[in-house]
């Protein structure tokens, strides 16, 4: 297994955060990889629901599905994909000083003869992902998001 872990500090309420974090149809607005995403069933993500991605990273395109694990409202929400790539993401959230503090971990597991790719994988995925966060932060913080 393979991680990396990031986090962002975003100038608006916990609620809002949460409700675009845990909201599939606008990953794509803020993540670079992102070409598709969107809950396989309607309503809100409970524990158990299912999400689509299209994603296009270093040249590669990939889709997968994830299922979410864990999922506590404004607090903390995980997946784990049950197709594809292998992974699990876990986002953790917490007020702090009129922001939102949202700390994350991505965990890879790569088996077979990509297992020794994992830790290289991981650093990849994370230096595209911190330029995410980035995006993220100011799209939230100045209401294009």
């Amino acid at each position: 297994m393979a991680e990396t872990r990031h986090s962002v500090t975003i100038g608006r309420p916990l609620g809002e955060v949460f409700a675009v974090l845990t909201d599939p149809n606008k990953t794509p607005r803020w993540s670079a990889p992102a070409l598709e995403e969107h809950s396989i069933a309607p309503g809100p993500p409970t524990i158990g629901s299912r999400r689509l991605a299209v994603t296009q990273l270093m040249g590669m395109r990939s889709q997968n599905i994830a299922e979410v694990t864990a999922f506590e409202p404004n607090r903390l929400w995980e997946m784990k994909s049950v197709s594809g790539p292998p992974f699990v993401v876990r986002a953790t959230f917490a007020p702090v000083d009129g922001a939102t503090r949202v700390d994350w971990t991505w965990s890879f597991h790569l088996q077979g003869p990509m297992r020794p790719f994992g830790p290289l994988v991981a650093w990849l995925f994370g230096r595209v992902f911190a330029k995410d966060l980035v995006r993220l932060k100011r799209m939230m913080e100045t209401g294009e998001l």
